[in-house]
């Protein structure tokens, strides 16, 4: 990582984690995770890299999101909702005016996007591979974390649903995450932070 980059990149985790702090801790543990199925995957050195940065910088574009919805404590509205769905699209923008980290704005744009065209913002059905990583990881975190409206579920409970999403999720890559969680069985037998946000 070049010193720009690294600047922009601290720059921008501090604005996030200033503007929302669970925000900022489900993207650790997001770029965490993420890194981790990539090396699962045996992807090289630069690939895994350059996945948990985008993975650590995927909600950027909550930033942009008005704090009442954000930090909002119940379910949000349809229109609350529509507000909240363009966080990737903000996201994009950002990186894309910071020329050092133009490269990861596909990992940050299609986050939300899923494989059988059901995903947002633009409904696409093929999908940049270290997006499908951020997308797997991020719905696990965001299920295996407490929200104030509910409650968390277990990883046995957040890896069934992933798997009941065949059609949403690359089937290759929920199996990466498995594998990562019994290697890492003591992390995950502990409780977990809470607050896992991935809307």
């Amino acid at each position: 990582m070049n010193y720009d980059e690294e600047k922009l990149m601290s720059h921008l985790l501090m604005s996030l984690k200033n503007y929302h702090y669970e925000t900022y801790k489900h993207s650790i543990r997001v770029a965490k995770l993420s890194y981790n199925v990539a090396n699962m995957m045996r992807l090289n050195m630069k690939e895994k890299i350059a996945i948990y940065k985008g993975a650590l910088l995927h909600d950027i574009g909550k930033v942009m999101i008005p704090i009442n919805i954000l930090a909002k404590p119940d379910k949000l509205t349809e229109l609350e909702y529509d507000v909240m769905k363009l966080h990737p699209i903000y996201g994009a923008d950002i990186l894309e005016a910071l020329t050092p980290l133009v490269y990861l704005t596909s990992t940050v744009l299609y986050h939300h996007e899923r494989l059988d065209g059901t995903g947002y913002p633009y409904g696409l059905k093929i999908i940049p591979f270290g997006a499908q990583i951020v997308a797997v990881c991020d719905s696990f975190d965001a299920m295996t974390n407490d929200r104030q409206y509910r409650k968390a579920k277990n990883t046995i409970e957040a890896i069934r649903d992933l798997r009941e999403c065949d059609a949403k999720y690359n089937q290759m890559l929920v199996s990466a995450l498995e594998n990562v969680i019994k290697t890492n069985a003591k992390v995950f037998g502990k409780n977990r932070e809470s607050n896992g946000i991935a809307i």
